[in-house]
């Protein structure tokens, strides 16, 4: 199979702007979403009040375009009537930059906690309407904040939010208006993962790559489990004060809380079969891969996400004295290079583009062509700006030695069917698989029983949490469903959220697909508990719970205070936080 380009514009296409290419995308979209939600705004007797067209748009910068922001209107008004509330949401300072003036667009603000004055804020947002026309809306009021892999776990104060929250409510004479941005939190289920790109980088680099985890817990006031507060993060109940500062507000009792889910330790798993990702390539992309004189990037390839390989065949003598690999740009996202099927090295979008192999003596003196693989992981998409975040190798010249490498097999996982994979089955009592002496990405599976007795009224058994603290870096599959990635080796996730709804009566499967290294003994555990402190050992955790308590203690004497400044967001969010959403 040879390949055929499916990117359209060649990745140069300009999002969220009036670039023909993007307007077709935009109009096909729309063509489709529209109709589906004109039945049910408010002025046909249904629920819809408002729709938000853009986001943030003002953080775009100067080349802002106000043709796209227009032609987003023109679609909404066709489908939706002259009569809806159509919006746009940005920070007080640059509302001017995303939105449209004057009757053509409600603007409103957005920000978190003591993060902006109120009168300033909401200043911001009533400049940029027609007078009489700006009720006080802050459409995202952020009760927490999303993390990175290898950050520490958001934990803003519980304090600060409430009250913040209260004064929202009785701004001008209690007719300030607030949307939570995440009330309850959610989960970067399969590759739906996003990221942020920062301004510092190693140099020679060029930007400086953060994923978000895969949990989107956001430490807000129901978590991605549903339960109240964060059991996994740790503080005050969030939700229980938000909830005493509505009753405070309006005098009213507030509706009785649905019953808290079921969780369930289901217990240990053990991951008795496992097969190589190099010996079930064949079974998940029968045929020699997709003929690519050059590498692209996996869209091009067709593919959506996942991990991508990269194979061609390179002179033994190369590499028998030690190599220089050269993919010209950063891989999108991290990448293991192997030889012969063993890993050598590997790369990292924050690093540079080029690695040096190890003295690979060990082949054979009569070898004349062996096998060079780059495994790319693409882990999550940067969600910000106006260009495209492509996954695999970003460049078509990768050079080794200085010599061009041409003449590629390409193999997309994208992983929809894991029922592809072939498991090898052991012998006798199928003793757990053990990690191979020089780790390899490697497919691990086990199954476990959850009883069906153990079902709620409505017919679904008990979440839970998988423990994976051994593990290194990969992907996790439940009865064939992806639930996104998992790198324990890093934190701060330690767990991942497990679903009542995806669980079945008797046997259940689990597939994890370990891209760095995995334990000696393969197994994993079901736990009722989520675990956002890793990896730390656990006088660190507690030494972190005790730190927390003591910022607790600070922001609630700071708190009291009617003009919130920028510095007390500082002290609850941290730097990196500050930089992306400085840049968003």
């Amino acid at each position: 199979m040879s390949v055929i380009l499916q990117v359209v514009g060649g990745g140069k296409m300009h999002l969220r702007s009036s670039d023909p290419d993007y307007l077709e995308h935009v109009d096909r979209w729309f063509d489709v979403l529209l109709p589906k939600v004109a039945p049910y705004v408010y002025q046909r007797g249904g629920p819809v009040v408002m729709v938000q067209l853009e986001n943030e748009y003002g953080f775009i910068g100067d080349a802002h375009d106000k043709q796209y922001m227009r032609h987003l209107v023109k679609l909404a008004r066709k489908a939706l009537g002259d009569e809806i509330v159509l919006f746009t949401t940005d920070p007080p300072p640059v509302v001017e930059k995303g939105s449209l003036p004057d009757d053509e667009i409600f603007s409103v603000v957005d920000f978190g906690p003591g993060w902006y004055n109120l009168s300033d804020a909401f200043g911001a947002q009533r400049k940029y309407n027609p007078p009489g026309k700006s009720p006080a809306l802050c459409s995202e009021f952020y009760p927490g904040w999303l993390v990175h892999w290898g950050e520490k776990m958001a934990n803003t104060s519980a304090q600060v939010l409430t009250d913040s929250f209260s004064e929202i409510l009785a701004y001008n004479q209690g007719s300030g208006s607030v949307n939570f941005y995440m009330a309850h939190g959610g989960t970067n289920f399969g590759w739906t993962a996003g990221a942020g790109i920062a301004l510092y980088a190693e140099e020679g680099a060029g930007e400086s790559y953060q994923a978000h985890i895969t949990s989107y817990d956001y430490d807000c006031m129901v978590s991605e489990a549903g339960q109240y507060g964060q059991p996994g993060i740790g503080g005050p109940n969030k939700y229980e004060m938000i909830r005493e500062a509505v009753k405070r507000h309006t005098g009213s009792e507030p509706p009785a809380s649905p019953p808290p889910p079921t969780i369930k330790a289901y217990g240990q798993v053990d991951l008795q079969q496992s097969v190589p990702l190099l010996e079930a390539l064949p079974q998940l992309w029968p045929g020699d891969g997709i003929i690519s004189r050059r590498p692209l990037p996996m869209e091009e390839y067709g593919q959506g996400g996942g991990l991508i390989l990269y194979r061609v065949k390179v002179k033994a003598e190369a590499l028998q004295n030690g190599a220089e690999l050269d993919v010209s740009s950063p891989v999108h996202d991290y990448a293991r290079i192997m030889v012969e099927g063993k890993v050598v090295a590997s790369l990292d979008r924050n690093k540079k583009a080029k690695v040096s192999l190890p003295v690979l003596d060990t082949l054979s003196s009569d070898q004349d062509l062996v096998t060079l693989d780059i495994l790319v992981e693409g882990i999550g998409r940067d969600n910000s700006g106006s260009k495209f975040d492509l996954k695999g190798l970003m460049s078509q010249e990768v050079y080794l030695n200085g010599d061009l490498l041409e003449d590629w097999r390409v193999f997309p996982l994208e992983l929809r069917d894991t029922a592809l994979i072939p498991f090898q089955t052991q012998a006798g009592s199928a003793p757990k698989a053990t990690a191979t002496p020089t780790p390899t990405p490697t497919f691990y599976r086990g199954t476990f029983n959850a009883d069906a007795s153990l079902k709620s009224k409505d017919g679904i058994l008990p979440d839970s949490f998988l423990a994976m603290p051994a593990w290194s870096k990969g992907v996790l599959f439940l009865n064939g469903f992806n639930l996104g990635w998992y790198w324990p080796s890093v934190g701060p996730q330690m767990t991942m959220y497990i679903p009542g709804p995806m669980l079945q009566d008797g046997q259940n499967e689990l597939i994890l697909f370990e891209v760095e290294a995995s334990p000696k003994e393969a197994s994993v555990t079901l736990v009722e508990t989520p675990d956002f402190y890793g990896p730390k050992s656990k006088q660190q955790q507690q030494q972190q719970q005790h730190d927390m308590m003591a910022q607790e203690e600070m922001h609630s004497k700071v708190a009291s205070s009617s003009k919130m400044s920028w510095k007390l967001m500082q002290d609850t969010v941290s730097s990196s936080d500050q930089q992306q959403m400085m840049q968003l």
